[in-house]
């Protein structure tokens, strides 16, 4: 008799099967790309394909919208309106050579390798021997788009990375990221990690677990969730729908815990974990904008995730964006990159992407370092 699987891959499974019949938008609302199936090293992986994306596509399935138009975006938000429309011309400017490698290379329709439309896809553990036999694989199913993997980092993928490049794979630079280790006890004697901590033990917000979580509750959560990732920060990031809060829900596709005050759900955290690699993230966080600074609710959040990751012995993936936040935390901060492959490509598009390529491994990463600097 056949023993029965883990609820981690039932839940993976019904995310990829439904994604291949109704198109990535069922469960990310700005991501309407096809999804298909790849089957390799063991594993059945999502691949994300694009034919192409408009101004409002999320960044996770649109290379265009990840380099290009999300930058922009950042700078239009984060800058005084007088100046909002000169800094949206002379950032377009500055990216309209790299914008014109992109659709040189078609690279807004690669084939993405593992990408479930998160900001940060974790990844099992894959061997040498396994690498080596992907050109082959991708070549079969997607002869005539670039391929990429998202989210790979030096702490994380070294030896995956070391083994891509031999493969041809190049290695662009696409955010900056923040790694900690729960185990380190330097990381506990932060102040503002002790400060932090003092949130869980509040009673007049308490803590709602996932199995406390009712269906009728997903339009609460999803409107959290939008608050902050949609409406606060950029249209660009991935728009879970209802769909997506209900499939967590019902299979821990991530782990939901929520946050109640005064009778009402006033925040969301959603946790993706890889044990295999022994990492934990967390893709979807959200809390009411329009109650007091003082709650505190996203360091309450941040403290949850911390708490959550020691809890479960893991290490703590706390993907991009408010550097000083996270650096007060215990975090450490390096570049993650994109793996693209295009020497089964035309000889023109090979050369415009080991262009982009030198351009983004000489600019990228100080830039990269400077902008992360804005706080959430």
């Amino acid at each position: 008799m056949n023993s029965p699987l883990p609820s981690s891959q039932v839940a993976e499974a019904l995310w990829l099967m439904t994604a291949k019949a109704r198109g990535g938008s069922h469960w990310v609302s700005n991501a309407a790309c096809q999804i298909d199936q790849l089957e390799w090293a063991g594993q059945h992986l999502p691949v994300s394909l694009l034919q192409k994306s408009d101004a409002a596509t999320a960044y996770t399935c649109s290379p265009y919208s990840a380099w290009i138009r999300y930058p922009r975006d950042e700078l239009r938000q984060h800058v005084a309106a007088p100046w909002q429309t000169l800094t949206s011309f002379a950032a377009s400017v500055a990216l309209s050579p790299l914008a014109a490698m992109m659709w040189r290379c078609k690279l807004d329709q690669a084939a993405i390798i593992g990408n479930h439309l998160v900001s940060t896809n974790l990844y099992q553990p894959w061997l040498a021997e396994q690498i080596a036999g992907l050109p082959a694989a991708l070549r079969r199913q997607f002869p005539e788009r670039p391929w990429m993997i998202r989210n790979l980092c030096h702490s994380l993928h070294h030896d995956t990375m070391q083994h891509l490049q031999q493969q041809g794979w190049l290695m662009l630079p696409a955010r900056r990221i923040y790694l900690c280790d729960p185990s380190d006890p330097a990381v506990w004697k932060h102040n503002h990690v002790k400060q932090d901590a003092k949130l869980l033990k509040r009673t007049e917000v308490s803590l709602i677990h996932h199995d406390q979580l009712q269906p009728a509750d997903i339009p609460a959560l999803r409107q959290l969730f939008r608050q902050v990732f949609i409406h606060k920060h950029s249209a660009l990031n991935p728009d879970f729908s209802e769909d997506f809060f209900a499939l967590c829900l019902e299979t821990r596709f991530l782990q939901l815990f929520a946050l109640r005050y005064e009778g009402k759900l006033c925040g969301v955290l959603g946790l993706q974990t890889e044990p295999h690699s022994g990492w934990m993230t967390t893709p979807l966080i959200g809390y009411d904008t329009s109650l007091p600074a003082k709650l505190g609710l996203y360091r309450h959040l941040m403290a949850l995730l911390l708490d959550q990751a020691r809890e479960q012995q893991l290490r703590l993936h706390y993907s991009s964006g408010a550097a000083s936040f996270k650096l007060a935390r215990g975090g450490k901060g390096e570049t993650e990159y994109t793996a693209i492959h295009l020497a089964h490509l035309p000889g023109c598009r090979q050369l415009t992407g080991h262009l982009m390529h030198r351009v983004l491994q000489q600019c990228a990463p100080a830039l990269l370092e400077k902008a992360d600097t804005i706080h959430r």
